[in-house]
């Protein structure tokens, strides 16, 4: 009966520790971040009161229980939409680290952040939020930026920021604090390479033209006598006649040094020959009579296209980069050729640089050759040969529409426009002159066992002997990955369970009136063994 006492005893303890468990649990219900805990108790030991034998079962007598451990409930918890781009919400398995101001490392569910008077991204109590950053280097910027920023006098501290799109995480240990300066400035960078993707319509086009032919495809007398001309000759293809045709006009036109003229016509037979007898020219000068001949035929014209990009110089200045393509006809069976004159301009119109050269494309319509590379120090790459899931990415030449898109390096000078948080937990600097390069990546801690960290105040963790050192995750190649998914706007809320809180505590409730109902029954009892010896 004694052992009663003392089992109530340690009922009565061990459920007052499993209600400040749940009760601390609702009373965070609304934490940002905050895990629940499970109170888990065992049993003290147990006191057998003679030995098994060849009994079947053991005679063992329990004394009592205990508080064991709390287990953390490390589910997600709900989501909830905000207005503020720094707020961060973890889907998935995961913690952020946050250092307070003596160097400790900390470990939180909890999103909440912002940017404090310095440029730190922080958490609600001050702690610096831990990432990788990108290169800031101080620099010294222009009148113009200083203008645009609102501090003309220049005492203002300025960064610029290294170009790179795609920041990714470092290791663990070489965590930083997140700065974002309220000034980052670009300075201007030269357009060194322009890359040329696009079609060139390569779609034949015959229209009705006039060809001058050679002096040497015919003869000619003049009678000054009579007054008439004789003229006889043969049209052969050529690069200036691709095709002719019988019954094609030929003009003829003499003309002397006092302005007259007159014109006869012909036409060729389907030898390309032609002749003209007898033609009366009663008033022009024969002496000083020049006789031309031309053809008129339909045959394929040169395809024009033309392609321009603003560049930038050094200084910042924009120029304008105009590419002027015209086919060579006739167009081969298996090969199309363009001729192209590449030009700068400046602002005003002026030719800064210019030079010309062939691009020579196959039958599948990819380019083959060019003997163009660059213009006024801007090397063109009409061709890139890597490819993206086995597709040619360059200039083509086939008969489908004309399209174009030119992607150049080098901008103008830009100030900061805003910070914007994108996917991962990367945070990128917007500039007024349309660039965006990353700034910092957050960081996402994991570890071996969750259960093992401490909790501490403020919603944080701290990494103990059980949980083990932080560590990333890493994909198959070897590179750092997050592990799971960033999402800002958003915070994870608590994930306590009221209707299963409320429950446990019932449930508690119960058994601490239980337990304490054993020590009054067992003192009852002893009770009534004392009053025997009356």
């Amino acid at each position: 009966m004694i052992r009663g006492f003392y089992n109530g005893v340690s009922g009565i303890k061990t459920q007052s520790f499993g209600m400040d468990v749940w009760s601390n649990n609702i009373s965070n219900i609304n934490n940002v971040g905050f895990k629940a805990s499970t109170p888990e108790f065992k049993s003290i030991f147990y006191q057998s009161m003679v030995s098994a034998g060849n009994n079947p079962t053991t005679d063992q007598v329990g004394l009592g229980a205990v508080k064991q451990a709390t287990a953390l409930d490390m589910s997600n918890g709900t989501y909830q939409n905000t207005d503020n781009k720094f707020d961060f919400a973890i889907q998935g398995d995961g913690f952020f680290g946050v250092k307070d101001r003596y160097g400790a490392t900390y470990y939180t569910r909890n999103g909440a952040f912002d940017i404090d008077a310095a440029g730190n991204l922080v958490d609600v109590t001050g702690k610096f939020v831990q990432g990788t950053m990108n290169a800031l280097t101080p620099i010294t910027p222009s009148q113009n930026a200083l203008s645009i920023y609102g501090n003309k006098n220049g005492a203002v501290e300025a960064y610029s920021v290294a170009e790179n799109a795609n920041l990714a995480l470092t290791d663990p240990n070489a965590q930083q604090n997140i700065k974002l300066p309220n000034f980052l400035y670009q300075p201007a960078k030269a357009t060194t390479k322009l890359d040329i993707v696009g079609n060139l319509n390569s779609t034949r086009i015959n229209e009705t033209t006039e060809i001058t032919l050679d002096e040497n495809s015919y003869t000619y007398t003049l009678d000054n006598t009579a007054k008439t001309l004789n003229i006889s000759g043969v049209v052969t293809d050529s690069p200036n006649v691709q095709k002719f045709r019988a019954n094609d006009n030929i003009t003829i036109k003499i003309s002397d040094d006092s302005g007259k003229f007159s014109e006869f016509r012909t036409q060729v037979d389907e030898n390309g020959a032609f002749s003209l007898n007898d033609a009366r020219l009663a008033y022009l000068d024969l002496d000083t009579a020049k006789i031309s001949a031309s053809l008129t035929t339909n045959q394929e014209i040169p395809n024009t296209q033309k392609m321009s990009s603003e560049i930038f110089t050094a200084t910042g200045e924009k120029n304008l980069l105009t590419l002027n393509y015209t086919k060579k006809v006739p167009q081969g069976s298996d090969t199309t050729t363009w001729d192209v004159v590449a030009t700068i301009t400046d602002k005003d119109g002026n030719e800064v640089a210019s030079n010309t050269g062939t691009l020579v494309f196959g039958d599948n319509a990819t380019l083959q050759s060019t003997t163009i590379t660059e213009v006024g120090g801007v090397a063109l790459n009409f061709t890139d040969q890597s490819t993206t899931n086995g597709v040619y990415r360059g200039l083509t030449s086939g008969a489908f529409a004309s399209s174009t898109q030119l992607t150049k390096d080098g901008y103008d000078e830009g100030v900061l426009k805003s910070y914007e948080v994108v996917d991962e937990g990367t945070i990128m600097a917007v500039f007024n002159n349309g660039n965006a390069f990353s700034v910092a990546k957050v960081a996402l801690y994991h570890f071996q066992n969750d259960q093992g960290l401490a909790k501490m105040s403020e919603n944080v963790y701290a990494k103990t002997s059980n949980s083990g050192e932080p560590i990333f995750y890493k994909d198959q190649s070897g590179a750092t990955i997050l592990g799971a998914k960033i999402s800002s706007n958003r915070l994870e809320m608590s994930n306590v369970d009221l209707g299963t809180a409320l429950t446990e505590i019932i449930v508690i409730q119960k058994a601490y009136d239980a337990s304490s109902k054993s020590i009054t029954t067992s003192d009852e009892m002893i009770q009534t063994a004392i009053q025997m010896k009356k």
